[in-house]
């Protein structure tokens, strides 16, 4: 329930949550951190989401509210490099495979209450230069046949 002022854009998914099929509008995720041991605690979270086709996945996440100290966010296992923010960190990872996905952030609080929240959103991968030019000498034979055809 505290963080139902950060959803204000959707619905917060908690860890082990779906974040369901990404789209270039941002879903959020989040976790609410709290220990009574007297040197706080450590975490590590899990969100699942699906890409509908080969994407680029970008995505932030910061405190809420407390003290919380993140050591990295995987996406399938791998880290990504985090970029200091204003509000937090971002990360991105580009050309991900269409599928489903696991992104996990880990990290660490102190004693008492915590929370963090993040968001994810994909886009489309920008075609890589050798497709864009198989995809025009395509184009370009097939004009090629067009025109013949017209001829005869």
């Amino acid at each position: 329930m505290l963080l139902a002022g950060a959803a204000s854009a959707g619905v917060v998914a908690y860890p082990d949550d779906s974040l369901g099929t990404l789209s270039p509008t941002p879903s959020l995720y989040g976790d609410l951190l709290a220990t009574g041991k007297a040197a706080g605690g450590v975490f590590s979270d899990d969100f699942f989401f699906d890409l509908s086709g080969k994407s680029d996945v970008i995505g932030s996440v910061g405190m809420f509210f407390g003290t919380v100290s993140f050591s990295s966010v995987l996406i399938d296992g791998n880290a990504l490099a985090l970029t200091s923010t204003p509000t937090g960190y971002g990360f991105n990872f580009s050309g991900l495979a269409a599928g489903a996905h696991t992104l996990t952030v880990e990290g660490a609080y102190p004693k008492g209450g915590h929370a963090y929240v993040g968001s994810l959103y994909a886009t489309p991968a920008v075609p890589e230069p050798e497709s864009m030019a198989l995809a025009l000498a395509g184009l370009g034979v097939m004009g090629l046949v067009a025109r013949r055809r017209q001829r005869n």
